[in-house]
């Protein structure tokens, strides 16, 4: 019965509110940097499995120094329904979230009543005082909030200590000479979570206590982590941590074999649905990617090292043997269908291909990150992890990406017509400035834009190539940010800028300051944006007159516009 958790129903008007709650919370949260960059739970761009990559590849860099690492795995206790609000509001205010919002998630948290349904039979209202309901929009960022006071406790009390989290599930990371140097630091750690705790009303479970001792030994270690009243030793088999097994020696044995095992199962269940339900090879398939690929490739990002490594090829030989099994289910093949016809057949793609995809998307999403976080600077880092991530990440430069400190809108505005109506838009003319920009990628990589105006009755234009390593995607912001570029360097401030594009990403990423790709053209398109503004003021303060007037005008497809 420890598992078991009441489901709430909340009022779905509120959700609403509360969702816009949960954006500007974190929003505020992530531009500030005020979370611990340990937290890894219920934030965008971030998953499990970075909190494991970060771990791995500290360890490898403990490894490197010729020194052990070990780590402490702690989970709260009833995380969500222990969240005091008179500690949560003092934490929001010391994290410097706006009063407003503060004093909204006071008026969230108060004056609750709950009323339990059982076989159809209602309850009494009774009175909630604390915690924050399960299944509301906020309440995830709202518990991140409350936690992120242990780490910043926990790490100048331990000199060294290192924290990692998601969610509920905290690790404790300490390297050291050997197991007993790192077992009396994992315990100072494990007495100051727990000060911490006592203090803010939060308990840990510590049957679901664990410690983990990481080195390439075989020999077991034989120190103990000092957890409160108890003694916890380190694991001698692997440990299960964020749904990853972390064996000594960090192979990922253990959790390939683990995975594969429930892949299997879920396509033996599967075998027997699709037998009996007569389900579509269209729609097996959809349930086979779903349900047994998702499930036996969990985590393989981290052990994949590349076709014809030592030491994985033999895992990807055996999930390309469950991805056979798949193929035969999917199309009702015979044992004996030719192994390359089955793959088309079926519309599966194989192992490799696969696991080369998973980490290459697991790089460029690292890579995604902003400047200076530690998930970012696994790809690329001196260690086993970070090699192979860099490697199949990507090949050649990348754009870096930033996290503003404050909110940098877009001061254009965007309208969606039709088509119809933006050719005619398009044709007429208009004061100032129109310009049109279009981007392509041509079949041997090479990618350019294009920027053109007209210049009285003839046109001019300015066409750029980028080379190779880029998208059409980037060549399409490029163009945009170039146009407002070329407009803010004339001599003459125009009137009014308008700029048609068949791009909506590129328009929409010109939207968004949020790291990601594209953000370069769009801060780039906000500063030749500002230029323009500073001309027109100046402009209008020497005639004496009125500044000029502002339009904006998009499309649904294929042509947008933006007016400035």
């Amino acid at each position: 019965m420890r598992a078991y958790r009441v489901i709430s129903f909340l009022d779905v008007i509120g959700k609403l509110v509360e969702r816009t709650a949960a954006h500007l919370i974190a929003d505020h949260l992530e531009r500030k940097r005020a979370l611990h960059e340990g937290q890894y739970g219920c934030r965008k761009r971030r998953s499990c499995v970075d909190a494991v990559a970060v771990l791995i590849n500290r360890t490898q860099q403990a490894w490197a120094a010729k020194k052990v690492a070990g780590a402490l795995f702690m989970d709260v206790k009833s995380a969500f329904n222990n969240v005091n609000k008179t500690h949560l509001g003092k934490r929001m205010q010391a994290l410097g979230i706006e009063p407003d919002l503060i004093r909204w998630t006071g008026s969230f948290m108060s004056d609750r009543q709950v009323k339990l349904v059982l076989d159809g039979k209602t309850g009494e209202a009774n009175p909630v005082d604390t915690g924050v309901p399960q299944g509301s929009p906020v309440a995830p960022i709202l518990f991140t909030t409350y936690l992120s006071g242990i780490f910043d406790k926990v790490e100048a009390a331990v000199p060294g200590i290192r924290g990692l989290s998601f969610v509920d599930d905290i690790s404790w990371w300490e390297d050291g000479a050997d197991s007993t140097a790192v077992a009396e630091k994992l315990s100072a750690a494990a007495a100051a979570s727990i000060e911490w705790a006592t203090e803010n009303g939060v308990a840990f479970d510590y049957g679901k206590t664990e410690g983990a001792l990481f080195h390439k030994k075989r020999s077991a270690p034989t120190a103990t982590v000092a957890v409160g009243t108890n003694n916890v030793p380190f694991n001698k088999e692997a440990t299960r941590w964020l749904g990853i097994w972390l064996d000594a020696q960090l192979s990922l044995k253990e959790h390939h074999a683990t995975r594969m095992k429930e892949g299997r199962k879920a396509t033996t269940r599967l075998r027997r649905l699709t037998g009996q339900m007569g389900l579509t090879p269209a729609n097996c398939r959809k349930v086979m990617t779903a349900c047994v690929q998702s499930a036996t490739m969990f985590g393989a990002e981290l052990w994949w090292k590349g076709d014809y490594a030592t030491g994985t090829q033999g895992r990807a030989e055996e999930i390309q043997r469950l991805i056979n099994q798949e193929a035969r289910a999917t199309t009702g093949c015979f044992r004996t269908t030719n192994l390359g016809a089955l793959s088309m057949e079926s519309g599966l793609k194989t192992a490799t291909a696969q696991l080369e995809n998973r980490q290459w998307r697991f790089g460029l999403r690292l890579l995604s990150l902003p400047l200076g976080d530690q998930a970012r600077e696994v790809v690329g880092a001196p260690t086993g992890i970070g090699r192979l991530t860099n490697t199949l990440a990507h090949g050649g430069p990348t754009e870096s990406t930033v996290l503003l400190e404050e909110l940098e809108i877009l001061d254009a505005e965007l309208l969606q017509k039709e088509e119809a109506e933006v050719k005619a838009e398009a044709e007429r003319t208009r004061p100032g400035l129109t310009m049109f920009t279009d981007g392509s990628r041509l079949d041997d990589g090479a990618t350019r834009y294009s920027v053109v105006w007209k210049r009285g009755l003839t046109w001019a234009g300015a066409k750029v190539h980028m080379g190779n390593n880029h998208e059409a995607y980037d060549a399409e912001c490029a163009a945009l940010a170039h146009a407002l570029e070329l407009a803010a360097q004339r001599s003459t401030t125009p009137e009014r800028v308008t700029i048609f594009s068949d791009a909506q990403a590129a328009i929409r990423r010109m939207a968004s300051d949020e790291p990601g790709p594209g953000q370069q053209y769009a801060l780039q398109a906000r500063k030749h944006i500002t230029m323009l503004r500073r001309a027109r003021k100046a402009w209008s303060s020497k005639s004496n007159g009125a500044p000029p007037t502002r339009e904006s005008l998009a499309t649904r497809r294929p042509m947008s516009g933006r007016r400035l």
